[in-house]
């Protein structure tokens, strides 16, 4: 009998907008420590990085509920959105529950990366699996259970993206304005990756890129594919503290590693561990608290991503933590999008 697969994120946000709150529950304990290590990055105050963190996994779980937000890469979403909380808290804006979230994270200027705009042009299964290979670095085990495949399922799906990635990034450079000669060097660009090109071909490729900076650079896009997603879409997601995001990213799991592999002994780590579960507290008893509020009746809408209008928002975070009453206060501002574009 094989090993038995996860559910990925698709099935759990498709589990959510019917009503399962255990679902997001779950897409909660995935994701949340990207979240907190962004928010970190942005924000000093840990107590308001968790209070931000809380605070967009409830806006989200609404948005999901309502019909809106991601359907399948749920990663990127909650990061672009945590980034407007954030600035919007910064502001003074505090809006809990249903937010205002940007319909695209600052792509609508033609300055932007043709790489940029390839990627939010894939399929969401396709950004999904480039984000977290790509831009975040995780490996084949790591991602398979955001996909709901094995490990070999999740890394021929990447290289699978990687491909379509590269097609659509060739036919986007042949629709501008090139050079003569340009056009049948990009034409063989992912032919000669793959090593399909004979060795003339090769050769005419490689003598025309060292004449011409524009398809040279292009090649190398082609060629890494991940540094150029971490160099086109990383910021566009997370934004310029996304080197810094990516580095405790990857602290983070090299920690997790050694905790895997190291038998932890003596009392040293108590009081740490009893400081990080005190913190931690705060975001998941608000959204425990959206869960109970979403899985008691929520409304459900048109699958536009708005709200019915006049729909009345839940308590602030703070409030949610401290106790108060869980009845929604009116006031709250409907909207729709999460700081991705739609799929």
């Amino acid at each position: 009998m094989g090993a038995v697969v996860p559910q990925g994120d698709a099935d759990l946000l498709a589990a959510t907008r019917g009503g399962n709150a255990a679902a997001y529950g779950t897409l909660y304990e995935r994701h949340a420590t990207a979240a907190r290590i962004l928010a970190r990055r942005l924000v000093r105050d840990p107590v308001e990085a968790e209070t931000a963190v809380a605070e967009t996994f409830t806006a989200l779980l609404l948005l999901v509920r309502d019909g809106g937000g991601p359907r399948e890469a749920f990663r990127p979403w909650l990061l672009a959105a945590l980034r407007r909380t954030i600035r919007d808290r910064g502001r003074g804006e505090r809006r809990p529950g249903r937010r205002t979230f940007p319909a695209d994270p600052a792509l609508a200027g033609p300055e932007r990366a043709p790489m940029a705009r390839v990627f939010f042009s894939l399929p969401e299964r396709w950004r999904l699996v480039l984000w977290h290979t790509g831009a975040e670095r995780a490996g084949p085990a790591e991602i398979a259970p955001l996909l709901g495949l094995t490990p070999d399922g999740a890394d021929a799906l990447a290289r699978t993206a990687r491909e379509g990635l590269r097609q659509a990034y060739i036919r986007t450079r042949l629709a501008g304005d090139l050079r003569i000669g340009c056009r049948p060097t990009l034409r063989k660009m992912a032919a000669h990756l793959r090593g399909d090109l004979d060795r003339r071909a090769a050769a005419a490729l490689e003598e025309h890129m060292d004449g011409c900076a524009g398809c040279h650079a292009a090649f190398l896009e082609l060629a890494d594919v991940g540094r150029a997603l971490r160099r086109a879409v990383g910021p566009l997601v997370a934004g310029p503290a996304f080197p810094a995001y990516l580095t405790g990213l990857e602290r983070a799991r090299g920690v997790r590693g050694r905790l895997r592999r190291w038998r932890v002994s003596g009392s040293w780590w108590r009081p740490l561990a009893a400081v990080a579960a005190t913190v931690a507290l705060t975001a998941t008893a608000t959204l425990a608290a959206a869960l109970t509020v979403a899985s008691a009746g929520e409304p459900q809408g048109s699958g536009s991503g708005f709200p019915p209008p006049g729909t009345p928002s839940p308590p602030s975070p703070a409030d949610l933590c401290a106790g108060g009453p869980s009845a929604r206060t009116p006031g709250g501002s409907p909207g729709a999008g999460s700081g991705l574009p739609r799929p």
